[in-house]
């Protein structure tokens, strides 16, 4: 019972982060949930509560974005989910551990190096470019294999979309992977009845969540999320490598 306890409360913070910026809920909910439950099982957990976190945000910020851009990056992002986590199945406990403090750390300093006011251009271009669709199969791998894939997408959409255009954004593309990352680990054995409980457990709370955090959305700078969320992913990454290392 306290697992379950521990796993909503961590999808309510995750969630809230989903609401304020639109992305963030897999880097917060593998990150403390691997201090819960075993790390692998966290990165499914995050995949299939991000679908339903993904249609409970779909009315948030209907912006308008070109599909010329946005469908040909959410493609991406599905044909890099697959790979990843079809490769999650393969990687021995242990040594998953080391990499997923190692995507930690380097996200950390990629939430950190970002946290200054940034230029943003109003709007959003009409089509994806080549340079979008790579960052997008590496990103759907990254969410796929180590279930944090915003960093990337955080560091390159950011230099060019202004706040609402980027979490529209990011709120369209998760979906499908989210999807795609779910199917292909419930193909591969690796999501079982017990994820889908504490998945069951982390719904109630994903609502107050996203409500919390749209409220919020005007009253906390991006750059100030950026620098907690960096200072977290710190402390989680240097726990878990000095858990296996040491």
């Amino acid at each position: 019972m306290t697992t379950y306890f521990l796993i909503a409360t961590v999808g309510l913070f995750a969630f809230f982060v989903k609401g304020l910026i639109g992305t963030g809920p897999s880097t917060v909910l593998v990150a403390l949930g691997a201090l819960v439950i075993d790390p692998k099982q966290t990165v499914v957990l995050a995949s299939l509560v991000n679908v339903v976190g993904g249609f409970a945000m779909i009315h948030v910020d209907p912006v308008p974005l070109s599909r010329r851009f946005w469908i040909p990056i959410a493609i991406s992002m599905i044909i890099g989910s697959i790979v990843g986590a079809y490769a999650l199945k393969y990687i021995p406990p242990a040594p998953f551990e080391i990499l997923l403090g190692v995507t930690f750390l380097v996200g950390a300093f990629s939430f950190l190096g970002n946290a200054g006011p940034r230029q943003e251009i109003v709007g959003a271009p009409l089509r994806a470019s080549i340079e979008d669709l790579v960052v997008g199969i590496f990103s759907g791998f990254c969410g796929g294999f180590v279930g944090v894939n915003a960093p990337p997408l955080v560091s390159h959409f950011g230099r060019y979309l202004d706040r609402q255009h980027l979490r529209r954004l990011l709120v369209l593309i998760f979906i499908p992977a989210a999807i795609a990352q779910s199917l292909t680990f419930t193909v591969n054995g690796l999501l079982t009845k017990q994820i889908f409980l504490w998945g069951l457990a982390i719904f109630p709370s994903m609502g107050l969540g996203i409500y919390l955090g749209n409220r919020a959305f005007g009253l906390v700078s991006e750059s100030g999320f950026r620098r907690i969320l960096g200072a977290l992913l710190l402390i989680i990454s240097a726990r878990l490598l000095i858990r296996n290392l040491l």
